[in-house]
């Protein structure tokens, strides 16, 4: 039976509720990013490991009932499964902020749901489109990224280096026109 997927935008109670969600993934393949190629023609096999971003939903809690910016919350069944936080960016851009869904209930629809959230939620604010960072160790979410129609427009390879020297992330950063 296929899951009932749906997201809205996040109240006080689901920041309680998204808390108890395990948002790492495991790395198996890492990602050379170079400009105007798709992104599966870099990726190369490495030895699988851990990864644990800062996933703290609870610190875009100011962003429920904000102009500015917007907290979406993903629900599968009735379950806190994930979140997306969008603001308006200097540059005339929607930025999400953090995008993560919990592993129980990945591969589901949960991200392209929240993601048409953000759009809508851009569009209606009127912005140009929007951007978001990714790192080259994420190859899913960058394949993710690509097939929702982002380009990837922005290597930096030393943004991540100030808190881990050894550190072999590389920040991509992505964008989607609106025309």
């Amino acid at each position: 039976m296929k899951p009932d997927v749906s997201v809205t935008f996040a109240t006080p109670s689901f920041l309680d509720e998204v808390r108890r969600l395990d948002f790492s993934f495991t790395v198996s393949q890492e990602l050379k990013p170079e400009f105007d190629r798709p992104v599966g023609e870099g990726v190369s096999d490495v030895e699988p490991y851990e990864k644990r971003y800062f996933n703290r939903p609870q610190d875009f809690s100011g962003y429920i009932d904000n102009q500015d910016a917007q907290l979406f919350a993903a629900h599968v069944d009735r379950q806190a499964a994930g979140y997306l936080a969008i603001s308006r960016h200097w540059n005339g851009l929607a930025l999400v902020e953090d995008i993560a869904i919990g592993k129980a209930f990945r591969q589901q629809g949960c991200g392209r749901q929240l993601m048409d959230k953000a759009q809508e939620w851009a569009r209606e604010k009127s912005l140009g489109g929007l951007t978001l960072e990714t790192q080259s160790n994420n190859v899913v979410a960058c394949l993710f990224y690509q097939r929702y129609g982002f380009t990837l427009s922005g290597i930096d390879r030393d943004l991540y280096r100030a808190l881990d020297p050894q550190a072999h992330e590389t920040a991509l950063f992505w964008y989607l026109w609106f025309e």
